[in-house]
């Protein structure tokens, strides 16, 4: 994957400016208006983009008259479009990438970690205007990423198992889940990142977890520690989390998981895939960042592997991953181990390989990509 070289001496801020702005002149919606209103909190922001942002990316859809055939007939596509724009909690559907795009990814370090986010962005925004699954398909390949939402991914393992190059599997992906279900899809993460990159609070952190294990991630009761509160798998010392990851296992109606399990066909199989799940961190008012810490366990194991993550006004930042040990909570994991988190961190543990790297020990916007693999 390369890197949108020309936004690299943009701030975070003026990146999401540019984009909002070809947004409104190409679709008519002024996302800056929304994110700028301070009279509503920063999930109704997100919420109130998402939604006007779809509508105006279907309503362009249909009057173009290309709009493909809708999706196959045991996929209920108004049922996954309001599921991803009518809930109560901002969640960010699981993006999937091939696993040699993965291992790249993974090996990020320092302003690497800031550019690949810069580079999902513009990826996504370009897809967003797609006409066509074959264009939506492009955006995203290019991207490095094979699918935006665990649905579309199913799609797209099975034309890969058929014999289809990545680019026509990326196709019959988005197109088994119908092209508008794609695009709501698309549009959420692109909201959550441009939310992200745009708001001027220092001290935030945009995060993507990938899980490179068999095993289907779950955060225990991760809605009761979006803004604090304890007795949950999610804790948040400081700040709040603005938005966070889910998916299902399978079809809508199958479980639900943070970040789904890795599909492995074999050793070095070029159709392996794996899953990552994105979360955003801001910080409240007050001299405090955004820190705080989550547990990942399985239904069908004993793993327990904990993911730390701070943006402190006053030290450096940081991120940290470790198993959990037994009966120990998401806040005693963050207590534990707040004192250790690294700019850098690649270490195993557990019959698992850990890592974790931020772009900057400095700075208020952070970007953190951590890792979680047999």
């Amino acid at each position: 994957m390369e890197f949108t070289t020309e936004y690299s001496h943009l701030t975070s801020r003026q990146f999401a400016e540019q984009i909002m702005e070809s947004i409104q002149q190409e679709h008519g919606v002024d996302l800056r208006k929304i994110f700028e209103n301070d009279a509503i909190s920063i999930r109704e922001k997100s919420r109130i983009a998402r939604v006007r942002l779809t509508e105006a990316l279907l309503a362009d859809l249909e009057h173009s008259g290309t709009l493909d055939a809708p999706a196959d007939a045991d996929f209920n596509e108004e049922q996954a479009l309001n599921q991803l724009l009518d809930t109560e909690v901002d969640i960010e559907p699981n993006i999937s990438l091939l696993t040699k795009d993965a291992a790249v990814v993974m090996e990020y370090r320092g302003d690497d970690v800031r550019q690949y986010m810069y580079t999902l962005t513009k990826r996504m925004e370009n897809a967003g205007k797609a006409k066509t699954p074959g264009q939506l398909a492009i955006e995203l390949v290019a991207g490095g990423v094979i699918s935006v939402g665990v649905p579309m991914a199913i799609g797209t393992i099975k034309a890969l198992r058929a014999g289809q190059a990545v680019l026509a599997a990326v196709r019959s992906g988005v197109t088994s889940i119908g092209l508008k279900t794609a695009i709501g899809a698309i549009v959420v993460v692109l909201v959550g990142f441009l939310l992200y990159l745009f708001l001027e609070n220092p001290k935030k952190v945009l995060g993507m977890v990938i899980n490179g294990t068999d095993k289907n991630l779950i955060v225990k009761d991760w809605q009761k520690g979006l803004d604090g509160q304890t007795g949950s798998d999610l804790f948040m010392a400081f700040g709040h989390m603005a938005s966070y990851m889910k998916d299902n296992e399978d079809g809508l109606a199958s479980p639900e998981v943070q970040v789904r399990a890795r599909v492995d066909f074999g050793p070095n199989d070029p159709d392996n895939v794996v899953f990552s799940g994105i979360y955003f961190a801001d910080r409240n008012f007050g001299l405090r960042g955004a820190e705080g810490a989550m547990l990942f366990t399985s239904r069908d194991s004993d793993i327990r592997i904990g993911h730390l993550f701070a943006c402190p006004y006053f030290e450096d930042n940081g991120a940290y991953v470790a198993m959990a040990q037994p009966g120990q909570t998401a806040q005693q994991f963050y207590n534990d181990y707040y004192g250790k988190r690294q700019v850098s961190l690649d270490h195993s543990e557990g019959g698992y390989r850990l890592r974790s790297n931020v772009n900057d020990a400095r700075g208020g916007v952070v970007a953190c990509i951590a890792s979680i693999t047999n």
